[in-house]
């Protein structure tokens, strides 16, 4: 149970699919001034990238909110990663809920990814079974290239930061 980051904060952003290059390069030149380490790498999923940075997620949504990516479409801190080749990833995942005593009330899957439908189904099931209502949390699942990744926010942050933008600057040509 790892990030795939190490020490550094790691986060998932979903960007629009076929433009992983142009969004890398959007969201390191925002970054860049805040965090000069900031590294981004894709994964095996189209518009899938992983962040590796030293900002908390309200610095690194500030820094993105300053020069707003245009392909950037979510972004989702990551606490952890279970490994699908030594794991079983349904039982590490619910594991560290469990031991962490997370508290959420939605549970929201980025893709299938590296999960088979079955798991994906059993995963949900079991997830939605700890959670608790009206906690004000939304608990983020994240499969990426050889694992699974979580992550909690509050409600009120799992929007798209598509929508972040759009208030701030509800208008652009």
């Amino acid at each position: 149970m790892t990030t795939p980051c190490g020490d550094r904060n790691t986060y998932v952003l979903t960007v629009r699919y076929g433009k992983e290059r142009l969004a890398e390069l959007e969201v390191g030149d925002a970054l860049f001034p805040a965090d000069p380490s900031v590294k981004i790498e894709g994964t095996a999923f189209g518009g899938v990238l992983v962040l590796c940075t030293t900002l908390q997620f309200d610095e690194l949504l500030n820094a993105l909110l300053a020069f707003p990516p245009t392909t950037l479409e979510r972004v989702v801190p990551i606490m952890t990663c279970c490994d699908t080749d030594k794991d079983d990833v349904i039982r590490c995942i619910i594991g560290i809920v469990v031991r962490r005593r997370l508290r959420y009330s939605e549970v929201r899957f980025g893709r299938r990814g590296c999960l088979s439908k079955g798991q994906l189904r059993l995963l949900e099931r079991k997830l939605r079974e700890l959670s608790t209502p009206y906690s004000g949390n939304t608990l983020l699942v994240e499969p990426l290239d050889n694992v699974v990744c979580i992550g909690i926010v509050k409600d009120a942050m799992d929007k798209s930061f598509k929508e972040k933008v759009m208030k701030i600057q509800p208008y652009r040509r």
